[in-house]
This record gives C-alpha cells, sequence and structure tokens, in this order.
C-alpha cells in the first residue's frame, strides 16, 4: 500500500523517472516518500541541554579522566546525501561536572542526526558542545567512518576509513592528556 505522497515526493518521483528509472513498478512506487523520510531522520536539530541533561557535581578531588569508545556513529555526507557510519570516541577532563555516560552517545547520535554534514565538522560539534556544556579542563573527539559516497561512486571503494580527531584545552595543550587517551583507547580494544 503506498503512503501519501507529498509534493516532495512528487517532485522527486519525476527527477527520478526522467533520469530513467521505471517509477511506476512496485519497487520504484514508494521510492520518493522513502528517501524523503531517509533524509529527514538526519535532519533533526537538538538542544544540548535536553541531550546532555544537567550532569552531576564534581566532588573536590575528582581528577579523573572519562574516556568513552565504540560509540555507534552516523551522518549523512553534505555532498552527496549518502551515509556515514563507524564509531566515536570521547575523552574528557572534568572540572566542576560530569554528565551520565549514556549521554556521550546521545550527543554523538544527536551531532550526526542534526543536519547532513563533514566528519570534520561533526568532530568539532561534539567537541565544542561538551565544553560549552561542561566546561572541562579538555576534551577530545575521534571519528572513524565508512563513507558511502567513496564506497559506492566516485572511487567506488569500500572499507576505505575517514579519521578525523579534534582536541581542546587540556588535549590541545598537554602531550600527556592525548597519550593517556589513546593509551586508554588502545586498552579498551584489548577488552
Amino acid at each position: 500500500m503506498s503512503k501519501k505522497p507529498t509534493q516532495q515526493s512528487r517532485d522527486l518521483n519525476k527527477v527520478l523517472t526522467k533520469i530513467g528509472l521505471p517509477m511506476d513498478s512496485e519497487n520504484f512506487r514508494d521510492t520518493p516518500v522513502r528517501f524523503l523520510k531517509y533524509l529527514q531522520e538526519f535532519i533533526k536539530p537538538f538542544d544540548p541541554e535536553e541531550v546532555l541533561g544537567n550532569g552531576f557535581t564534581v566532588e573536590d578531588g575528582f581528577h579523573s579522566m572519562v574516556v568513552q569508545s565504540g560509540i555507534p556513529f552516523r551522518g549523512v555526507c553534505a555532498h552527496h546525501l549518502l551515509p556515514m557510519v563507524g564509531h566515536a570516541a570521547i575523552g574528557y577532563i572534568p572540572r566542576e561536572r560530569v554528565v551520565g555516560l549514556s549521554k556521550l552517545t546521545r550527543l554523538v547520535d544527536a551531532v550526526g542526526t542534526e543536519l547532513p554534514g563533514l566528519q570534520e565538522f561533526y568532530c568539532d560539534k561534539i567537541a565544542d558542545t561538551l565544553m560549552n556544556h561542561l566546561k572541562p579542563a579538555g576534551v577530545i573527539v575521534n571519528i572513524h567512518s565508512e563513507h558511502m559516497c567513496m564506497a559506492c561512486r566516485g572511487v567506488a571503494e569500500p572499507d576505505v576509513v575517514t579519521s578525523t580527531t579534534t582536541v581542546r584545552g587540556a588535549f590541545r595543550d598537554e602531550t600527556t592528556a592525548r597519550e593517556t587517551f589513546y593509551r586508554l583507547l588502545a586498552e579498551a580494544k584489548r577488552w
């Protein structure tokens, strides 16, 4: 049963027909509606306060680095509207507040599904959001992902991983902080 077409899906249907797709075929009939729904999954503005919540006050003397890795990452490339999928790792050094661990995963998802963009942008946005919300001594964000625009078109090479890292505060200024973050990531992989 077909979903109700919108003006946008009718316009997309015309474009797909012009490039030669058999839009009257059962397989393609609802493609414009499905494609628009897919894109809408990646255009969801978010409020950092809602995603990260209030957090918790840090007790005196709490100076541990918080590191979380293996966070599922998904986004859509602004150039081709094709997915990028992979994993993120986040580290931060609290000063006054920490957030619940699930909030880091929620933040990665919220940033990746806010708007089509570039992986570098997603990395920066996650780091800047944490810096602004928690005011930590530093933040580091690392994303590894495969871009379908490279895997399925253009060079058509699957399994190419793109890595981006953003550093703020202590992670930018102190080699030891960065080294500790990467050591903890390596230890987590052996877990």
